[in-house]
């Protein structure tokens, strides 16, 4: 202990005699491990560990498989029959969730509802805020005219009121006394305003072919996800042979909670952020590596002066490694309040709304994953950072560092070699930084433009939830739609008022299995297309025409209604992949893979040119679109374009509305201009991530550039001089300082290009906006960085040009 102390101590004393490399070498740690930090807090709350759940990855999602196809809701009937068979789970839980409208107090609001049994609240270890969660006996029909809110919806709606409670609210027109808030911990399912007891009929109970139900479970201790899954297997398999007519080839898949949250993409956007962040920390390793070679270089005399006082190689070893990682601790630190700083930004960037759609927003915070990962990065970066010149400072010719007057070999051999290494080493990574972070924004313009085509500006958009207990039948809701798009159009300074589940570059498509008729399909194998449903005059409010240069035959028309045969339009995509070789013209297609979800037979009657309808490669997927007067849903999004300024008749739109129903409320009312930059806020927040990081990474580059040309202009004075003493010209020695910055910049761009190239079509083959084979940014990248590379090189260089001969041999 009293070796480490005094070890610590000269390092520390070290440290303070060089001022200009310690400043340098903590803010560049700073930046590295401060990103890092924040990227890995936003990470863990977000992705990681979303939910203040206890024991959370033994509370399971159990869902439903029919054929090895996609995973699906579960029938209620099965859930009962899990629940009273299976020894796996503690307990199992079922919820759903509904649209419903806030009356009573003003205009209609919608609501996010989430019908869910008692077991629920206890499977996710939530105890209420405020008063008291349901229990069974609110579970009757009739009986369960409670409401349970969440804590956002408390805050936001009732000003975080303790008094709410016992209060009544009326949801679809019906009277719900309030019982209970519970905390904020519980932000699944995230968009949730408040809970109701699900209180099913007797033939819900029964009903095996319904898949509309979630189901979580919580594990008994000692169990493990293998062996639950396998006795939901048997499970499965005894209600196949009892009920063959609806179980046959359903199975029962386990899938963790967390899994189910996250989904496949926000991992993937926060995997690529806290990869860019760690790329960042190597650039900043590799730079602080290049300083503490160039200071190994001016300290070899004193490292040969101890080796010839009798200081071994581990005893010199160990002491420059302890000075590395003070410096890393004390980085660390300084990465701490950088973090705090990143993190804040980072937040404030993004709408408030966002933590109410993203469970563990609320939770981002510097907690003690952070801090462990900042301590283990700080004392990572300091020993890799000082390894290698540690190492270099050891290889010491001890005769000639003691002679008086030898410098000859200060910077000679592998150390020179090491600087280059890592000058390289930056640029390449801060290339592929760079490139990505274009990539991404680019795409991401490109994307947004993309809809300038339908003048996005002056369209309204607003989505509709139809209580399910008044509108119960297909003709209600047709009657809605067709009563709602003719009051619409009959607005002063309305051109289109059409509806659609999925306007284009929304994301929301749904891909569903399809079926052609008379053409099954071999095992195994499998059939899809986005399912869109739409009123007829989507296509001339989008710009979408019939298909040129094949037989497309017509649009939908007001003849297509609930009374005649259903009909469908395909896209060009559809004809390519299911219809090579003939018109699908007259050929009947169903949408849908369960007996209880499929489509009726519709005939096509069309074929329309391709349309982009989301962000991802499955967009490009073949597209059915189904007429909304012939299959009428609850849900759906109204698309209004006007002569002016689309908010100027949100008013009259509501209005209108009303009086067809006042109880239905008109959600997220916004233009399609607006709608686009919130359904892109993730992505450009992102992409703005990655540009702060490969800014940081561009600049660290630029600044190890020059410190190795100046490095090197210090170590070749004396040869400089010779080299001008001998006749050599002022731009000979210019040319030759710059062509060794040159021969760094092209080896670190070659190498990073490559890299680069690779990175891009990863991304190209999961974002459809990113396009990897763009050679403007490419291009424009390689050569700015080119030019920054060779800039920062222009001072050190021409200070070598302007060497005075006669000072530089003066000490020979």
């Amino acid at each position: 202990m009293h070796t480490v102390i005094q070890d610590l101590r000269y390092a520390f004393r070290q440290l303070r005699q060089s001022p200009g490399f310690t400043i340098a070498a903590l803010l560049t740690l700073s930046i590295g491990i401060g990103a890092n930090t924040a990227s890995f807090s936003i990470m863990d709350a977000v992705i990681l560990h979303p939910l203040t759940v206890p024991d959370l990855d033994h509370v399971l999602t159990v869902q439903e498989q029919q054929d090895r196809g996609d995973l699906r809701h579960v029938a209620l009937a099965n859930y009962e029959d899990w629940n009273r068979l299976n020894r796996s789970f503690e307990e199992l839980a079922v919820h759903r969730s509904a649209d419903m409208a806030l009356t009573g107090a003003g205009d209609a609001e919608h609501v996010q509802a989430e019908y869910a049994s008692p077991g629920f609240f206890s499977v996710m270890r939530a105890n209420p805020l405020l008063g008291r969660v349901f229990d069974q006996s609110e579970t009757q029909p009739g009986r369960n005219s409670v409401a349970v809110l969440s804590c956002y919806f408390w805050q936001h709606h009732f000003g975080a009121d303790a008094g709410v409670l016992g209060r009544q609210i009326e949801l679809d027109q019906h009277a719900y006394t309030i019982i209970g808030v519970v905390p904020s911990s519980l932000q699944y399912p995230p968009s949730t305003d408040l809970f109701i007891p699900l209180a099913p009929e007797p033939a819900q109970l029964g009903n095996r072919s319904a898949h509309d139900y979630l189901v979580l479970g919580r594990l008994r201790k000692g169990v493990t996800p293998a062996q639950a899954q396998a006795e939901m297997h048997v499970i499965a398999e005894r209600l196949s042979r009892s009920y063959p007519a609806t179980n046959q080839g359903w199975q029962v898949k386990l899938v963790p909670l967390l899994d189910d949250i996250n989904g496949f993409y926000a991992p993937f956007f926060f995997s690529m952020m806290q990869g860019a962040t760690l790329f960042v920390l190597l650039v900043v390793c590799a730079n602080v590596a290049n300083l503490q070679l160039a200071r190994g270089i001016a300290r070899r005399p004193e490292i040969a002066m101890r080796t010839a006082l009798g200081a071994g190689r581990i005893r010199i070893v160990r002491q420059l490694l302890t000075e590395n990682i003070l410096l890393g601790l004390v980085g660390g630190a300084g990465g701490l309040l950088f973090a705090q700083f990143y993190m804040r930004i980072s937040i404030l960037s993004l709408p408030r709304e966002v933590g109410r759609f993203i469970a563990g927003w609320s939770n981002i915070r510097l907690n003690q994953h952070a801090l462990l990962l900042s301590l283990i990065l700080s004392v990572g970066a300091g020993a890799i950072s000082g390894f290698w010149p540690a190492l270099a400072a050891l290889r010491v010719n001890l005769v000639d560092q003691l002679k008086s007057g030898s410098r000859a070999i200060a910077g000679a051999g592998r150390s020179r070699w090491l600087r280059h290494v890592f000058a390289v080493s930056q640029v390449a990574l801060a290339v592929v930084l760079v490139i990505g972070a274009a990539l991404m924004s680019r795409g991401l313009v490109g994307m947004l433009h993309s809809a300038d085509r339908y003048d996005p500006s002056r369209m309204l958009f607003f989505n509709v939830h139809l209580p399910a207990a008044r509108y119960d039948t297909p003709e209600k809701l047709a009657a809605w739609q067709n009563a709602s798009l003719e009051k619409l159009r009959a607005l002063p300074g309305v051109e289109h008022a059409e509806l659609t589940t999925t306007p284009p570059l929304s994301d929301f498509a749904w891909l569903d299995d399809c079926q052609v008729e008379n053409r099954p399909l071999a095992p195994a194998k499998s059939q899809s297309a986005l399912r869109i449903t739409v009123s007829p005059g989507y296509f001339a409010a989008f710009h979408i025409p019939l298909a040129a240069g094949i037989p497309s035959g017509r649009m939908f028309n007001q003849d297509d209604n609930l009374r005649s045969r259903p009909v469908a339009i395909v896209s060009r995509g559809f004809v390519t992949r299911y219809f090579p070789e003939e018109s699908p013209l007259g050929h009947r297609i169903r949408m849908g893979s369960g007996r209880d979800d499929q489509t009726p037979w519709m005939t096509i009657t069309g074929v329309a040119e391709e349309m982009d309808y989301g962000f991802f490669n499955d967009v490009h997927a073949p597209a059915v679109y189904m007429d909304a007067a012939q299959m009428p849903s609850a849900g759906t999004m109204y698309a209004v374009t006007a002569k002016g300024d689309p908010l100027a008749m949100a008013s009259a739109a509501r209005k209108a509305l009303a009086g067809l129903d006042p109880s239905v409320p008109l959600d997220e009312v916004k233009t399609y201009t607006q709608f686009m930059h919130e359904h892109t806020t993730g992505m450009k927040w992102l992409a703005e991530n990655l540009g702060v990081d490969a800014l940081i990474a561009l600049l660290l580059a630029g600044i190890g550039i020059f410190g190795v040309m100046a490095n090197l202009v210090a170590e070749r004075t004396r040869e400089i001089g010779v080299r001008l003493a001998m006749g050599a010209r002022r731009e000979d020695v210019l040319r030759m300082m710059l062509r060794r910055a040159a021969w760094l910049s092209g080896m670190g761009l070659c190498i990073g290009l490559l890299l680069a190239f690779v990175m891009a079509y990863g991304l190209g083959s999961v974002l459809s906006f990113v396009h990897a084979d763009d050679p403007i940014v490419f291009g424009c990248i390689a050569v700015a960085i080119a030019a920054i590379a060779l800039g920062s090189s222009w001072l050190p260089a021409r200070h070598a040009a302007r060497i005075d001969p006669m000072e530089a041999l003066r000490n020979e």
